[in-house]
């Protein structure tokens, strides 16, 4: 299935088969955001989506992975417990707040059955390229 993000122009698919297998068939959220973790030292706070930058991949770079993708839409569907998205807060913003550092998977997958949330974990900033 093709989606679209609403406020950046990217466009992804995820294969019908995948939403199938993970039991997405007439998915229709019930909450904003999927149901997370947290933990005392980063905890967890649901922000809008349109303040997440839409993580991408290199060229080349396989970007999803059914053994990856078919449990976290299965989570979603169970009400799991997931992990939240790992953010941080970039200083030279590109109009939108966070940047996410781990949750590729569950970023897309939230857009995908439609949550307009994201349960994220905010970070300390690093620039990765001054490393």
């Amino acid at each position: 299935m093709h989606f679209r993000l609403s406020h950046q122009p990217v466009e992804f698919d995820i294969p019908d088969e995948w939403l199938v297998a993970a039991g997405m068939t007439g998915f229709s959220p019930t909450a904003h955001a999927y149901v997370a973790s947290s933990c005392d030292q980063y905890p967890t706070l649901v922000v809008p989506l349109q303040e997440v930058a839409a993580p991408t991949r290199n060229k080349g770079v396989t970007w999803f992975h059914k053994d990856r993708m078919v449990p976290i839409l299965h989570g979603f569907r169970n009400g799991d417990a997931l992990p939240p998205i790992e953010v941080d807060e970039p200083p030279n913003k590109s109009g939108l707040r966070f940047r996410v550092r781990d949750g590729f998977h569950r970023f897309y997958a939230s857009v995908a059955v439609g949550f307009s949330h994201l349960p994220v974990s905010v970070r300390p900033y690093f620039d990765i390229n001054a490393l």
